[in-house]
């Protein structure tokens, strides 16, 4: 067993940091301007004299700490499908189940990110249509979980033919914009790869695997804004917040977890039904605010 502080890093204590890093990652994300600035209004009155500074730390700051402590989620649960693969008694279950709620949440996921472009500013005609929004992170996993399978079906053949899988599943999840895309196919599959390494070694190797991964979204940001200043924020979360997801990883005990159905089952539709209930919140903040 391996500790942190004296707590066993195994899957259910990794699903729960995962969820709890994800709500508040997307809390802030549906919240509309005017409640944090009705927020840093209401907390400057306790410090007259510092509203410029008090204005900056809540509708700033606290949104970008926020983002970036949901930047664990991902990797964590990519680690999670890896450690399901090895010890799933039936992969092929395993696979529908994934694909099913991935399948489930679909919609509860096009009001969340259409109800956080709403919060942003969009008007109607600037938000993105549903049919234009990114299929959701449980689509990526299962290309990910399907990419594997095949993987150790071909273990017998050369390592050029065994990488097929997660090439394809790399090039669908671009095709069809699956969040994360083929990052998180990568992702997914060096969590495969790296699993029997030792700490130090994972933890030096993985430093390289996110700097290289996520080069492309810098050049993006830089595109955008032609600002490296500007870029950072983004770039820290998605380099920085990502690897404090990996690290986390590093403490599994690699053992099989003992998780009740109803325990499963509750992970599986809090995704779906997170969303849905952040959607409501935002339907109730907008029409108060």
């Amino acid at each position: 067993m391996i500790f942190i502080g004296g707590i066993i890093m195994n899957t259910k204590r990794l699903k729960i940091i995962a969820i709890i890093s994800m709500l508040i990652d997307h809390i802030p994300r549906i919240m509309p301007r005017q409640i944090w600035i009705a927020i840093a209004e209401s907390i400057s009155l306790s410090f007259p004299g510092k509203e410029e500074l008090v204005s900056e730390i809540v509708i700033d700051r606290v949104p970008g700490i926020m983002g970036f402590i949901g930047r664990l989620a991902a990797p964590i649960f990519m680690f999670c499908i890896t450690v399901g693969f090895r010890y799933t008694k039936d992969i092929k279950k395993y696979i529908l189940r994934v694909f099913t709620f991935a399948l489930i949440s679909q919609i509860p996921y096009i009001l969340f990110m259409q109800s956080e472009e709403y919060a942003s500013g969009f008007s109607k005609l600037e938000v993105t249509p549903f049919y234009k929004i990114d299929l959701n992170i449980m689509f990526t996993l299962g290309l990910g979980l399907v990419a594997l399978y095949f993987y150790e079906k071909l273990k017998d053949k050369n390592i050029i033919i065994r990488l097929t899988p997660i090439i394809a599943a790399a090039l669908i999840s671009y095709i069809l914009n699956t969040e994360g895309g083929y990052v998180y196919i990568i992702y997914i599959f060096m969590f495969y790869l790296l699993r029997d390494l030792s700490i130090l070694k994972k933890a030096f190797i993985w430093i390289f695997i996110i700097v290289i991964c996520r080069l492309p979204l810098l050049f993006h940001l830089l595109q955008i804004n032609n600002d490296i200043i500007r870029a950072l924020p983004t770039m820290r979360a998605n380099t920085v917040g990502v690897y404090v997801g990996v690290f986390l990883t590093f403490f599994f005990n690699n053992e099989k977890t003992q998780i009740s159905k109803t325990f499963k089952y509750l992970m599986y539709l809090f995704y779906p039904v997170h969303l849905i209930l952040l959607y409501f919140t935002y339907l109730l903040l907008s029409s108060i605010f």
